[in-house]
């Protein structure tokens, strides 16, 4: 330890931390929602919320307007700790084995693509409401300011400020609002690809229109699992993960006909628990229009990554490519990174490696994939042949010649008959 030695924190982790730490400028709206999930929890811990279903995160896109609002109905802050709650940055006092957000950095995200950054809350059973606001456009400024050699600190201070309003008692809110946000940041304003962006990566429940939602939950179940979902609203309309019945190929639909599971231990510690779907486009390479293709790995059902993120782990990265899926992350050893795409490197995080390439190996999901495209291929062909054999011998069964000749043909249709049962029951296993 060095005596009297304080380092110096540059203005310019600002800038790291609001616009430099992520490729998706749509991160803030993953932020925000992991924040208010968190304190939807303590809001049920604490009895002012009832249940989850209770809580609401309402997100308001006004591309006219240049302004988002992200809204929850959580615990809201306590008056007393608004300043130090919101005002610190990375001392987040939260439980990272139990909590979605731990590092106390995400709430800045937005800084770096509004001119105004605001906080606006109110804790029930105070009759006050607090609304803390962050100068964007003066943030830019000092940095780009050679002469201000500002500390982070001292820099955050200059932009912010706090008033203080009369609020109903009751109340109990935290409100997010980006006020003028830049046109160089266009996508955050764009709701249809904020929806794509969210159904892929929120905390949200499954469709009810997905036919193997009940089965995927009745699994988890099972295994003592349930999953953290929320309801998310993004301009009145009602979020849910992008899972369907059908993926779209070309300019044709193709069928999902069933789901699989799959576990990863530690030794005898369930670490992580996945499904992963498929059906007769199996064999195919799913375009990126279909958002909800390859295995994602999820955590507090909060993605970490991205589709492309467990490619490695298969032979080809096609092969990922071919299925739908999501690997639900549990231990508490495996924690997300700052910037949420992988884990922090640990002992836990090898063996979640290593076991994840021996399944993908030893299961073989390639040739297994390849097999069942070509199984499915075979069998819905006899029973598209058992239909044209029977149209014809209804259409023709006036004109044969014979009674042999009618036994046989009548034989012929059986035996087809039978094979398309065969064919039927093979598809629904």
């Amino acid at each position: 330890m060095v005596e009297n030695f304080k380092p110096h924190i540059g203005k310019n982790v600002l800038e790291t931390l609001t616009m430099g730490m992520y490729d998706d400028s749509r991160f803030i709206f993953r932020e925000y929602i992991q924040n208010a999930a968190d304190q939807i929890d303590v809001a049920v811990e604490e009895n002012i919320l009832l249940g989850k279903d209770k809580g609401e995160i309402n997100i308001t896109i006004d591309r006219l307007d240049r302004t988002i609002t992200i809204e929850d109905n959580a615990t809201g802050i306590k008056s007393k700790s608004v300043l130090n709650f919101l005002g610190d940055v990375a001392n987040s006092q939260k439980d990272s084995a139990n909590r979605k957000g731990f590092r106390g950095i995400g709430r800045l995200g937005g800084l770096g693509y509004c001119s105004k950054l605001i906080f606006e809350t109110s804790y029930k059973g105070e009759s006050e409401k607090n609304i803390m606001t962050l100068n964007g456009d003066l943030l830019r400024e000092i940095i780009s300011d050679r002469k201000v050699d500002d500390d982070a600190s001292a820099v955050l201070s200059i932009i912010t400020s706090i008033e203080n309003f009369p609020e109903e008692a009751n109340s109990h809110y935290f409100k997010v609002k980006l006020l003028d946000v830049s046109f160089t940041n266009d996508v955050i304003l764009d709701a249809d690809k904020v929806s794509e962006y969210l159904r892929t990566v929120a905390p949200l429940p499954f469709r009810k229109e997905f036919s193997f939602a009940e089965e995927i939950v009745d699994f988890y179940k099972k295994n003592n699992l349930t999953f953290d979902e929320y309801n998310v609203k993004l301009n009145e309309i009602k979020l849910n993960k992008a899972y369907k019945d059908y993926i779209t190929i070309k300019d044709f639909k193709s069928t999902l006909i069933g789901v699989d599971f799959f576990k990863v231990f530690d030794d005898d510690e369930l670490i992580a628990i996945g499904w992963f779907g498929y059906g007769n486009f199996v064999n195919i390479t799913l375009p990126k229009e279909n958002i909800e293709r390859g295995i994602r790995i999820r955590k507090n059902n909060i993605t970490i990554g991205d589709e492309n993120t467990l490619n490695r782990f298969f032979k080809q990265d096609r092969t990922n490519y071919r299925l739908i899926g999501e690997l639900h992350v549990i231990s508490s050893k495996l924690i997300p990174n700052a910037r949420r795409d992988y884990f922090n490197d640990s002992k836990t995080t090898q063996v979640f490696e290593d076991k994840l390439r021996a399944i993908f190996k030893e299961e073989n999901w390639e040739s297994r994939i390849a097999d069942t495209a070509s199984s499915i291929h075979n069998r819905v062909k006899e029973i598209e042949q058992y239909q044209k054999f029977k149209n014809d011998f209804e259409k023709n069964k006036e004109k044969f010649t014979n009674k042999e000749q009618e036994l046989k043909v009548t034989q012929e249709l059986e035996n087809a008959k039978q094979k398309a049962l065969r064919a039927s029951q093979t598809l629904y296993k």
